[in-house]
């Protein structure tokens, strides 16, 4: 074999040697690769770093899951105010109708309860008495009485049902104050013009509801038909009074 022959089949072996060398790096650089990516978390146990998307009023939000919580009670916070805010509104609008039933004369309002709550939950125990404390003239002398304003949209099962402990704190002051309570009760249209306006005294009341049949108690919203209910209640409570009870 001469010379040239030789040198020819040296470099054919160093340069598949060469690239078998070079396959091998190629491979392994491909597993290093691979085993980063698997190494890699994909799922973090850190929540506090797994927002929460989520589109509100149009405008993209990221949330976070520990302030789910938050939000979700701030909003029913919110809820419950504004539906307490409504409901109060609505008892003032329908107190301010009977208020403007006492434009006559023969009316007087001696006071207005208040029922104002500080920031800390703290009311006066003024206010837990009827909204109204009403004088009316009657023959050559006066009465005077006592009126709890309630508005209801609409008859549940065909009443109107109160819970007892507020009905049994009126009867105690009824007794304390030796005046009589009278219920008036608006039912559906709206609380500055009710359907049904009623006139029920306290002590005609029946299991803590008023009835929708109780027709006696309907009332026309003006200042004379009130006058004469009251004087036609009354003139019943005075004769029973004369007759120990009995009429």
């Amino acid at each position: 074999m001469n010379t040239k022959k030789l040198m020819g089949i040296i470099l054919i072996i160093i340069g598949a040697a060469v690239l078998v060398v070079g396959i091998m790096m190629v491979a392994s650089k491909s597993r290093d690769s691979q085993s980063n990516e698997m190494s890699t978390p994909i799922i973090t146990n850190n929540e506090e770093s797994l927002p929460i998307h989520s589109s509100v009023a149009g405008t993209d939000q990221c949330i976070k899951p520990d302030k789910i919580e938050d939000s979700v009670a701030k909003e029913a916070s919110a809820v419950n105010s504004q539906e307490t805010d409504s409901s109060k509104a609505k008892g003032n609008s329908f107190e301010d109708f009977v208020v403007n039933l006492l434009a006559d004369w023969r009316l007087t309002l001696l006071d207005r309860t208040q029922d104002a709550v500080s920031s800390a939950g703290v009311v006066a125990e003024s206010s837990k008495n009827p909204d109204l404390h009403i004088s009316q003239k009657r023959g050559n002398g006066t009465i005077d009485y006592y009126i709890e304003c309630k508005y209801r949209s609409k008859w549940q099962h065909g009443e109107v049902q109160f819970e007892k402990w507020q009905i049994d704190r009126y009867h105690k002051f009824q007794r304390q104050e030796k005046r009589k309570v009278i219920i008036a009760l608006g039912v559906g249209g709206t609380p500055s013009s009710p359907q049904t306006f009623m006139l029920v005294p306290l002590d005609s009341l029946k299991n803590n509801a008023i009835r929708k049949i109780d027709t006696q108690y309907v009332v026309q919203s003006n200042s004379s038909a009130l006058i004469e209910y009251m004087n036609s209640y009354f003139t019943t409570v005075f004769d029973k009074a004369k007759t120990g009870g009995k009429h």
